[in-house]
């Protein structure tokens, strides 16, 4: 395992269809961040997975990292594998434009969060997890590029109808303002499962 953001979490699992529910919790024991992975290989073998959890949120001194199952009958966490270690990461300031209550547009806003090699994703992951955010559930970046000038951002098909005209424009403000503040960035392409055209449709 990997101390750094994200934290890169590797193991054996035997779990149903593979699945690996991933989580972090502060120095508080607070649940902080949250993702998932599949295992390769046959189910019913213990099998490889490899899962990154970003950091959204200044976790203190100490973080818990923790690898279960879901029960598929009844929800209920099931083969709890929790690892504690110190968590040195640099916090830093991240500059942000969040989304207002009444969708009539963003406020310029700072968050402190652990630094990462990859500020831009970093930030869009924190624009993913914030208050009143108008991103569907289960919105997941796949890739985060820039070149010449332009960053192109992925999301996974929740970003293909995000349900209402104002949630589109609010998450397309919300990227464009923040990643506009980065260095070197000078326009935002925002693409979901590879698609310009059909991303942000409301």
């Amino acid at each position: 395992m990997e101390i750094a953001n994200p934290i890169v979490i590797t193991g054996l699992a035997r779990t149903f269809e593979n699945n690996v529910a991933l989580r972090v919790l502060n120095a508080r024991g607070q649940v902080i961040a949250e993702d998932f992975t599949t295992a390769t290989g046959e189910m019913g073998t213990h099998s490889p997975y490899r899962g990154t959890v970003w950091i959204t949120s200044d976790p203190g001194p100490r973080v818990t990292v923790q690898a279960l199952e879901y029960s598929a009958k009844d929800g209920s966490e099931r083969s709890v594998v929790s690892v504690e270690r110190p968590f040195n990461v640099e916090v830093i300031e991240a500059y942000l434009s969040l989304a207002t209550p009444d969708c009539n547009g963003t406020v310029a806003a700072k968050q402190r969060v652990p630094k990462s090699i990859s500020h831009a994703r970093l930030l869009v992951e924190t624009l993913i997890r914030s208050r009143n955010t108008p991103f569907p559930q289960g919105s997941r970046i796949q890739s985060i590029n820039l070149r010449d000038g332009v960053v192109t951002v992925d999301f996974n098909e929740r970003l293909q109808n995000v349900g209402g005209a104002c949630r589109a424009e609010m998450i397309r403000e919300m990227v464009t303002k923040t990643l506009m503040r980065v260095p070197n960035v000078k326009r935002v392409v925002i693409t979901a499962a590879g698609s310009e055209k059909l991303a942000l449709q409301p």
